[in-house]
């Protein structure tokens, strides 16, 4: 495993064997590539992995410019140039999700394969509202004022109960944001998604798309949303888990991630 500071300043970490396709994990808003560990661990036995932090996020530097879907991508197209990455597969969580879509639609010829985990589509005006009510809150009054809310929209409550320190270590990765820095990024998950939605056909590779049955902020409805746009992109909905089921039940997330990377991206049978 290596442990990186690109010229950009992003860090970066890399771990897995050698292989001509390297998955690339990007997290979500407010945590860092550490969320990737239950993923990382199962999947880098067969994987080349790079997984690094946004900008704003973890060890990574503070942006120079406003942050936007655009500012990420160019992030993650650096990290690729730097290390001569020219065959991934983009695996992104949330706002993560959002980055994944916006950096395939920009340079698809670089994506063999793309994971979209969590991640919204176009809200409704109700659910645009209570996005805008989080971001003002972040803005006047830091992380900590929605954190607690973020943990039970996240987890189921049986998982909260019986899992303290995991839920602490999430807790920990929110609460270590910036208050300024987190804003200004929060913004990015507010506004962006009106960049990468209604343009069909603008995504060409293979494609899957994970959601949860309880996860009402990017449900099922969302998820087909994004499928309807992407052709030939593949849909499951994980039942009665909630936005983190890929840190609640990783062994159901990464079984689907394990078949879509191997059957699908590499062809193997």
């Amino acid at each position: 495993m290596t442990r990186n500071l690109n010229s950009n300043g992003t860090f970066y970490r890399i771990s897995g064997i050698k292989s001509s396709v390297t998955l690339v994990f990007i997290h979500g808003l407010g945590l860092n590539k550490n969320m990737w560990v239950n993923q990382i661990v199962d999947l880098e036995k067969e994987n080349k992995i790079l997984c690094y932090d946004l900008y704003g996020h973890g060890q990574s530097k503070i942006a120079d410019d406003q942050p936007s879907l655009t500012l990420f991508t160019e992030q993650l197209y650096s990290v690729l140039y730097d290390l001569r990455l020219s065959k991934v597969i983009l695996i992104g969580f949330s706002l993560g999700g959002m980055i994944a879509r916006h950096f395939t639609q920009k340079y698809g010829s670089l994506v063999s394969g793309l994971v979209i985990l969590n991640s919204p589509h176009k809200r409704t005006k109700i659910a645009q509202d209570a996005v805008y009510r989080r971001y003002l809150q972040v803005c006047n009054n830091g992380p900590s004022s929605t954190v607690d809310e973020a943990i039970k929209r996240w987890f189921t409550p049986s998982f909260e109960l019986n899992n303290k320190k995991k839920i602490n270590l999430v807790r920990s990765w929110v609460l270590a944001n910036d208050p300024n820095i987190y804003c200004k990024n929060y913004k990015v998950l507010l506004e962006g998604v009106e960049e990468i939605t209604d343009l069909p056909g603008s995504i060409k590779c293979p494609t899957l798309i994970i959601t949860s049955e309880g996860d009402f902020g990017n449900g099922p409805q969302m998820s087909r949303n994004i499928s309807a746009e992407i052709s030939g992109s593949k849909v499951i909905i994980l039942p009665k888990l909630k936005h983190m089921a890929l840190f609640e039940d990783p062994k159901k997330v990464n079984k689907y991630l394990r078949d879509f990377i191997w059957k699908i991206c590499l062809g193997n049978k």
